[in-house]
């Protein structure tokens, strides 16, 4: 069980290939350098092992800022090497040079460490001819970079269309148990609802980032070697995706409605479990008319008095928003 909850929601199959691709990356760049005569390339195989990342939503999935840290501490550690001054005061100053570089050129919103990893990592390899040592790793990390971007954009290049479809399945699922959840409050007072809030405002914050990742998808297959003949796919899948950010915004709504007013009433409970099996068949792409049709019966049918009307004009906004354009 441990393992399972350790697991749970991860891409295991993406992350093992990313695995695959670093380590291959890295054993091609040694091969490389090693044949071109340099001697334990380890700047060759490291470049590849730190740039590589599993961003789904990368025209490359290399961090370009990586490689940059990787030649800016080549750099840092080279310019010191000729320094007359003791092992230990030349890694202290590489150590604060290096690390103020990486807050410069961080990644993200963190300091890029390569910069003095690789500084500490040219100093203590190394050798007594320090001009041919230097040469050796500026080139040699070169090769590394040329090797870990040629991987990763022709062996298992980004796949966005995966990543959206596995996300929208992600979603399918929290709208559907919160439908649940909401109806059986609806049908019989258990007031569930109330325990369910935060995860539905959970669940409509992640959709809302779902949104937000399709421009960056959509870039990164047009500018994939392997992947622009997906773009086509995507059209699909964001009309879908955009369905569910918008369903998941009516049930939060929803939601705060029905725990803060406790309403009990049955046909609202089945207009909503309508509504789901319609918002279901429109995220798999499916025709929704016939439970669209049922729900608004069962909205027409219903008691339009006091807190239903405000319930049921959440459901009917609902509704009015699964309807086909």
């Amino acid at each position: 069980m441990p393992l399972r909850r350790l697991l749970a929601g991860r891409d295991l199959v993406a992350e093992v290939r990313l695995a695959l691709k670093m380590s291959l990356g890295g054993t091609v760049a040694w091969w490389i350098a090693s044949a071109l005569g340099a001697t334990r390339p380890l700047f060759a195989a490291l470049v590849p092992l730190v740039a590589m990342n599993g961003d789904p939503f990368a025209a490359v999935a290399v961090s370009l800022g990586r490689i940059v840290g990787v030649f800016a501490g080549v750099g840092i550690g080279v310019a010191l090497l000729d320094v007359s001054i003791s092992p230990t005061w030349r890694v202290a100053i590489a150590l604060v040079t290096a690390t103020l570089v990486g807050i410069v050129l961080r990644v993200g919103q963190q300091p890029n460490l390569q910069v003095p990893i690789s500084a500490l990592f040219l100093i203590g390899f190394a050798g007594a001819n320090t001009e041919q040592f230097a040469v050796q790793r500026i080139w040699e990390t070169a090769i590394g970079a040329a090797v870990a971007i040629l991987v990763s954009s022709f062996l298992w290049p980004p796949d966005p269309i995966r990543e959206l479809e596995r996300r929208l399945h992600r979603l399918r699922q929290q709208l559907a148990t919160d439908f649940a959840v909401i109806a059986d409050d609806l049908a019989t007072g258990s007031g569930a609802t109330s325990a369910q809030l935060d995860e539905l405002r959970e669940h409509s914050l992640e959709a809302v980032r779902d949104v937000f990742e399709l421009a960056p998808a959509r870039r990164a297959l047009r500018w994939s070697p392997l992947r622009r003949n997906d773009v086509d796919l995507l059209d699909d899948l964001e009309e879908r995706i955009n369905l569910g950010a918008r369903a998941a915004r009516h049930v939060r709504s929803l939601g705060r409605d029905v725990a803060d007013l406790h309403v009990r009433d049955r046909e609202l409970a089945t207009a909503t479990r309508h509504l789901a099996d319609a918002l279901d068949r429109g995220l798999l792409g499916e025709d929704r008319a016939e439970p669209l049709a049922r729900a608004e019966q069962e909205l027409t049918a219903a008691r339009g008095i006091g807190d239903q009307m405000v319930v049921a004009a959440q459901l009917r906004q609902l509704l009015a928003d699964l309807r086909p354009e």
